[in-house]
């Protein structure tokens, strides 16, 4: 499944699906002044489509869903997924994609009765109570970014406390996993790897290749050779957490399997204690292994 930008040749078909979708699952809600005002207002205005960016998810070439903005990425003007894909992650891939490329701090919309819970799982907050205008029943809701926790949860890796580090390599380890929101500090990873402490390497380097799913700018591919290096780290518990942390890079940098390849191959896990060979050997085959399977 592929997510990008819908093109004139494929709008027809865009608005097919959001008017079938909106047709079972939200229409049965509204009256019929509000299934009217919907269509003439959204969908069948020109002015209106001309205002709003669209984004689809593809399925062998075909659109499975469509999730549209307004004003300068900051509004969700309309998210519909076909009924046979509900419940497959497209509509969190299609939030993640324009969350991504938003500049904005925050995203509204205003949600129908039956899509209220979807966004409280996304991460949004109602505003105010169920609205009613021109039979169009919504409920007013916003996203916050929090690019300010995004901040303070980096400057907390590097904190004595390693009890409230590790909190923060987790938290944004997760956040890296459902959003784009912490490629903006990639630099900062890279800058950890070198540093003279193994536990800053080590969450320098976690955090580094959680962003291969972001990495647009092929920040990555700059960076690999060097980064690479902890795979000798004196510390064989960096080794071991920095062979875990390659998953993302085989998975979501196909041009940078030969890469991760040679340097795992490079690995001599023989200067450690005996005891830890024959767990950096497992280490090593499972990223191996990956590497075939993809």
């Amino acid at each position: 499944m592929v997510v990008k930008k819908i093109g004139e040749n494929k709008k027809e078909e865009a608005l097919e699906l959001v008017i079938r979708v909106f047709m079972k699952y939200e229409a049965p809600d509204y009256s019929d002044e509000g299934v009217e005002t919907f269509k003439r207002t959204a969908v069948y205005n020109k002015d209106y489509m001309e205002s709003i960016t669209m984004h689809g998810a593809y399925e062998n070439n075909k659109i499975v869903g469509v999730i549209a903005m307004r004003n300068n990425g900051s509004h969700i003007a309309l998210f519909f997924v076909d009924g046979q894909y509900h419940r497959k992650g497209i509509g969190k891939r299609l939030f993640q994609t324009v969350l991504e490329q938003s500049t904005a701090d925050e995203l509204t919309v205003n949600s129908s009765p039956y899509a209220q819970e979807v966004y409280h799982h996304l991460g949004f907050e109602d505003t105010a109570p169920e609205q009613v205008t021109d039979g169009i029943r919504y409920i007013p809701m916003i996203y916050k970014k929090n690019t300010y926790d995004i901040a303070s949860l980096i400057t907390m890796l590097e904190y004595k406390d390693t009890s409230i580090a590790y909190k923060a390599l987790q938290e944004l380890e997760r956040i890296s996993d459902e959003t784009g929101s912490v490629y903006a500090h990639i630099e900062k990873f890279v800058n950890m790897i070198r540093s003279d402490k193994y536990v800053v390497r080590v969450r320098g380097f976690r955090l580094f290749c959680k962003q291969a799913k972001w990495d647009r700018n092929n920040i990555l591919d700059e960076n690999i050779d060097a980064a690479l290096h902890i795979l000798n780290d004196e510390k064989p518990t960096a080794v071991r957490q920095a062979l875990a942390a390659l998953s993302d890079v085989v998975r979501y940098k196909p041009d940078l399997r030969e890469t991760v390849k040679k340097a795992v191959y490079e690995i001599n896990y023989l200067r450690y204690k005996d005891t830890m060979h024959s767990l950096i050997a497992k280490d090593i085959r499972e990223v191996l292994d990956l590497i075939k399977e993809v």
